[in-house]
């Protein structure tokens, strides 16, 4: 009986999520972040998808 219960609360929780996933996904951008690009001048993070060290373009 406990894997039942088990099973039902990891549904719940996928539920729960795919609900979250979707609801993200249809709110739009804010007017705010359309352009990250552009103001961006770079910080410690590196990784980051907006850095501009990610534009510089390896040469071939």
């Amino acid at each position: 009986m406990t894997y039942i219960y088990a099973i039902v609360f990891v549904g719940i929780l996928a539920m729960f999520y795919a609900l979250g996933y979707y609801l993200n996904h249809k709110t739009p951008l804010p007017k705010e972040c359309q352009d990250l690009k552009l103001e961006c001048e770079g910080c410690n993070i590196t990784s980051c998808e907006v850095h501009p060290v990610h534009d510089i373009k390896e040469e071939e």
